[in-house]
């Protein structure tokens, strides 16, 4: 893994792991793209974090970073894909309210032809542990 970056100086800590991403069915025609550089960036609020630009269809970033989150309960933290320059497919944004603490929670996004890995971490916020489901509704049978 590579060195930890910490952005910004909210009160509550999210980590964000980017992990590799593989869209080896991407059209390279299509969009124009010779020679394929992936890169993934984050953004939360005023706080952006750029991954490393990799060659390749399948790159393994391995990168950790942390930012400091103001409101969990309604912020989200976008993220974007390029190849090269090129911006592929849309921004997605993830809620941080459903986080647990400590828990690592998976992230994809979705690319054209295929997905970039995350893995999010409540450092310091979040709900100890998951809400038990109700089953009374099945009390009936």
């Amino acid at each position: 893994m590579s060195d930890l970056k910490k952005l910004g100086s909210g009160p509550h800590e999210l980590r964000v792991e980017v992990n590799c991403c593989n869209v080896k069915k991407i059209d390279l025609k299509f969009y124009g793209i010779e020679k394929p550089t992936c890169k993934v960036v984050l953004t939360y609020k005023d706080q952006k974090y750029e991954s490393a630009t990799l060659p390749g269809l399948d790159p393994t970033w391995e990168e950790e970073f942390v930012f400091c989150v103001d409101d969990y309960e309604n912020d989200k933290v976008s993220a974007v894909f390029y190849m090269g320059d090129q911006k592929l497919g849309d921004e997605q944004h993830f809620a941080l309210n459903k986080l647990l603490r400590g828990k690592q929670t998976f992230k994809g996004l979705i690319v054209p032809g295929g997905k970039a890995d995350f893995m999010f971490t409540a450092l310091n916020f979040g709900e100890e542990k998951a809400e038990e489901e109700n089953d009374a509704f099945m009390d009936f049978l």
